[in-house]
């Protein structure tokens, strides 16, 4: 019996169908916008409390638990990330050293699900437990994680943020250090892990956050006029006060879609600088400063536009330092005076390179440093003082390079280094000596030897070299017989840059071939790549991965019945247009939470800051980009589609779970190859941020189980 035959008969035996699971029926409304004519035939489905959708998605989520139950391998890579787990010992996440050399971070043991606070008073201190989410509201049946945490300026007090069920949204407690009693006062509609985090002033005794009005991801008022806020914790009666916000600074160049955010540099810092930022665009925004002795007022004064293409920048004394891309697509990096800037003409320190991409810097009290990457997939280690620029050479060669200081006051420069097949390594530099300071035990004792890394550059569509990273094993063959899974991203200017990953590792394990395409859109060649799959370019982006599979197939690396593909979130768009223009050329495809209703997804919740890197439906012009990138829009009747398998949660703050809902049944219609059309939808999850340890594993034993069983692996059928 082939496999074919036996997915109809499951369906027919796990669903009662003939030979599909039960169909969510369509409701089609017919609208008109900018003159060209939308189909929907399935908007009722953006209701999820409606009682259709309700039982449809249980539905989908029994057949699809019941078939994957039934491929007996899924446990083993469950246990397997389990092994894995415990042979580290611990993993430590969250790291915060304040100026008085405090260490505060979170840590799990292998026998937990979540991790708890731990605190030690230097590098080389004895730690000390001093928080468990346990102890957060324990009469309710939640089970709260921290999400964020930052201690003041002298390790003294510590905010914690919690959330619950991935909803991300928080709430705030502050802790004494050295009583760990925590203060009476909770701080709600906070979400400092995602945008602005928490800012201590100097005192050691206020700080400001975000606070977000409207916390319901279904309002249409979710994340509008946001507001920067103070809170004293020596007056906690008295409330917030806002700083920073639309209604408060009504002269400000604030729209309310933005999200104003505040910075302060250091304990000793002269200025609040203020960002009005916004998810998505080019990355860029326009910012003011305050003289910090002025908190309360509204003196706010222009610092630089979005037009001056700044990307990061650090506050030194009356100077800022920062990484622009402003005729320099590969970043450059100037410095001018806050109060008489001169952004149009700076003193550039660190000229942009013309084959690698600056991606990050930071300053200490000895020297500036930077980092510069090469195709995404290469960096390198820089110093610059006294007009000088020299390499540090690291132990091995790495992928991915970031840099931490206390602040440009202090001497030590902490380097996290990692790359595909090896761990996250902390080094400390100081005085021109680097120290090994890691944290996090090591897997690489673990990871097989005979694992290769092949970084190559293809031909993309119109010419373009597309880099492509390759991890497989060396006794792999080029038969075109192959399984391959490739994923990537490429939006926002985000770069898929290289990092150990457990389910690369088992892919590749399993005889796979883990592939990662650097496609338009990322940022792994600078502000160019970035444009180059962007609003009216982002056709490059699918392009640009199916060329990777053309590539892939034609050099024997895999044939299409070997290929899958994964991807999430904006990613959704990536791999939902690259199956509806070239479904023959997958066998299977994962996505992830994904945007697959663009069009859609525009108009709801923070839509007007997702335009701003897609295109904004109120253009006539701009439609018409949303509508190409628009996947749900591109599925065709009684085509032969890759089999799926579309995961979301319930609770997800920033893509609508109905935009799996819709695809996933739009799919389920309108396909033919007989391949099954899987979803997976947990009420107890959103956008996979915040999960416990057990349910993170069982989402990727999910998912690499899926792909192993579509591709041919005789170990992955469903018995």
């Amino acid at each position: 019996m082939n496999w074919k035959s036996l997915v109809i008969i499951l369906y027919i035996t796990l669903s009662g169908c003939q030979g599909k699971i039960n169909e969510l029926p369509s409701k089609i409304i017919t609208e008109e916008c900018h003159g060209i004519t939308i189909k929907d035939p399935y908007r009722y489905a953006e209701d999820t409390n409606s009682s259709i959708v309700k039982n449809w998605i249980a539905d989908q989520n029994k057949v699809s638990k019941n078939l994957l139950n039934k491929i007996e391998k899924r446990q083993y890579l469950i246990d397997k990330q389990i092994s894995y787990d415990k042979k580290k010992t611990f993993i430590i996440s969250k790291l915060k050293v304040t100026e008085n050399n405090k260490h505060f971070y979170l840590k799990r043991l292998p026998e937990e699900n979540i991790p708890k606070l731990y605190y030690r008073n230097s590098f080389s201190s004895p730690e000390k437990l001093l928080y468990d989410a346990k102890q957060f509201k324990t009469k309710t049946q939640h089970t709260y994680i921290i999400n964020y945490i930052q201690p003041n300026w002298d390790g003294t007090k510590i905010v914690i943020s919690l959330t619950y069920n991935g909803k991300e949204i928080s709430e705030l407690i502050i802790l004494d250090v050295s009583s760990k009693k925590t203060h009476p006062e909770v701080l709600t509609n906070a979400w400092p892990s995602s945008s602005g985090g928490i800012k201590w002033l100097p005192n050691n005794s206020e700080f400001i956050y975000s606070y977000y009005p409207i916390i319901d991801p279904k309002s249409k008022k979710f994340l509008k006029n946001t507001k920067a806020v103070l809170h004293n914790i020596n007056k906690p009666s008295s409330g917030f006060i806002e700083i920073l916000s639309k209604e408060h600074n009504p002269d400000l160049d604030i729209e309310e879609e933005d999200f104003p955010i505040i910075s302060i540099e250091n304990s000793k810092s002269k200025y609040l600088i203020g960002k009005i930022a916004g998810g998505g665009g080019l990355n860029y925004h326009n910012s003011y400063y305050l003289d910090i002795n002025d908190i309360t007022t509204k003196k706010w004064m222009p610092l630089f536009k979005k037009s001056n293409q700044i990307k990061d920048f650090i506050i030194k004394e009356d100077s800022i330092i920062y990484k622009t891309s402003k005729k320099a697509p590969n970043f450059k990096i100037c410095i001018t005076s806050i109060k008489n800037s001169n952004f149009e003409n700076p003193k550039v320190l660190i000229q942009e390179y013309k084959n690698k991409v600056i991606t990050d810097f930071d300053i200490t009290n000895e020297a500036l440093y930077f980092v510069t990457n090469t195709n995404g997939v290469k960096a390198k280690l820089y110093k610059y003082t006294d007009n000088i620029t020299e390499e540090i050479k690291l132990d091995t060669s790495y992928g991915s390079i970031t840099l931490n200081v206390k602040s440009s006051n202090h001497s030590e420069l902490w380097v996290s280094a990692q790359g595909w097949t090896t761990n996250n390594k902390r080094y400390e530099y100081k005085n021109g000596i680097l120290k090994n300071k890691h944290l996090n035990n090591s897997l690489e004792n673990e990871i097989p030897n005979d694992i290769v890394v092949e970084e190559i550059e293809i031909d993309g569509h119109d010419g373009e070299k597309i880099p492509l990273s390759l991890i497989y094993n060396k006794s792999i063959k080029r038969n075109g017989q192959n399984m391959v899974m490739m994923d990537s991203y490429g939006s926002f200017g985000i770069s898929m840059q290289p990092s150990f990953s457990l389910r690369r590792l088992l892919w590749v394990m399993e005889g796979g071939i883990y592939a990662i395409a650097h496609v338009r859109g990322g940022g792994e060649k600078g502000d160019t790549w970035h444009k180059g799959g962007y609003k009216a370019t982002k056709p490059n982006t699918w392009k640009d991965f199916i060329s990777c599979t053309e590539f892939l197939i034609k050099n024997k690396y895999t044939s299409s019945k070997k290929t899958a593909i994964w991807s999430g979130s904006a990613g959704g768009i990536l791999i939902g247009r690259a199956i509806t223009d070239r479904p023959d050329l997958f066998t299977v495809a994962i996505v992830e939470f994904g945007s697959l209703n663009i069009l859609r997804s525009i108009i709801h919740a923070n839509g007007d800051n997702i335009a701003k890197e897609f295109g904004s439906v109120k253009d006539s012009i701009e439609f018409k980009y949303l509508l190409e990138m628009d996947a749900y829009q591109h599925i065709k009747d009684k085509e032969e589609y890759p089999a799926t398998l579309l995961t979301a949660g319930l609770n997800d703050p920033r893509v609508p779970v109905w935009n799996t809902i819709k695809f996933g049944a739009r799919l389920q219609k309108a396909n033919t190859s007989n391949k099954p059309n899987f979803l997976l939808i947990d009420s107890e999850s959103g956008h996979a941020k915040d999960d416990p340890k057990l349910k993170e594993f069982e989402r990727y034993a999910n998912i690499l189980s899926f792909a192993l069983w579509q591709t041919g692996h005789r170990d992955y059928q469903p018995k």
